[in-house]
């Protein structure tokens, strides 16, 4: 019997499970190109706890602006001019709180002379961006327990996050300056959670290992009764 323990403990020692190693699960929802300002909702699934515990959730952030802008400066002096196209795009939880936030921005300079007389955005003294665009993103890590509950449930279930865009431009670097905008944006949001599964199991290597200490285990036993 005491060969058969041995036996035992040389399988148990020889039989390593991988330790507990993290998962990830990611699910995304969008936003289209839209005249900003626009808010709207975006829908992702719970975590489902089934799968294991949480240990973070990371919402990415990325949207796009796009659009022209124009320039006028009324200066009697020359002037050079930047336009800033830009927009606030910020992901909120269903309470309205702040996730993350991202501020896609083009920006472009101009010289002016002096006022030529004409409020037409041309000429000398205006100008215009023509169509352009701009990326920008950001991200959040969150390890509150608070958003665990929140964004966790037995079976997974969903979650509506508000998106909103905010027109965000300016011209600066004249006294006198009209300026006129148009921008559009679309947005783009990915929550990530991160997970120890709920069990782990033995490598298939692992398995092997196991396998052999069992049939050593069972050799022991042949011998003790041919012994006996």
């Amino acid at each position: 019997m005491k060969k058969i323990f041995a036996a035992l403990a040389i399988a148990a020692t020889l039989t390593p499970f991988t330790c507990a190693q993290a998962a990830t699960i990611s699910f995304s929802d969008s936003k289209a190109m839209a005249t900003t300002n626009w808010t709207d909702v975006l829908n992702f699934a719970k975590f489902d706890t089934s799968l294991g515990t949480l240990t973070s959730i990371k919402f990415d952030l990325s949207g796009m602006v796009q659009g022209s802008g124009n320039a006028e400066s009324l200066d009697s002096a020359a002037s050079s001019v930047t336009l800033s196209l830009g927009a606030l795009l910020g992901l909120t939880r269903p309470d309205g709180s702040t996730l993350v936030v991202t501020k896609p921005v083009f920006s472009q300079g101009f010289d002016f002379s002096s006022f030529d007389g004409a409020i037409n955005f041309g000429g000398t003294s205006g100008g215009s961006t023509g169509t352009v665009s701009a990326d920008g993103s950001n991200f959040f890590v969150s390890s509150d327990a608070n958003d665990f509950a929140l964004f966790s449930a037995l079976g997974g279930g969903s979650i509506n996050l508000g998106l909103s865009a905010i027109g965000n431009s300016s011209g600066t670097g004249s006294g006198n300056l009209i300026t006129q905008f148009n921008t559009a944006a679309s947005g783009n949001a990915l929550v990530t959670y991160t997970y120890t599964p709920a069990s782990d199991v033995p490598e298939p290597a692992s398995l092997a290992t196991l396998l052999a200490g069992l049939g050593l285990m069972a050799a022991v036993r042949r011998r003790t009764k041919k012994q006996a």
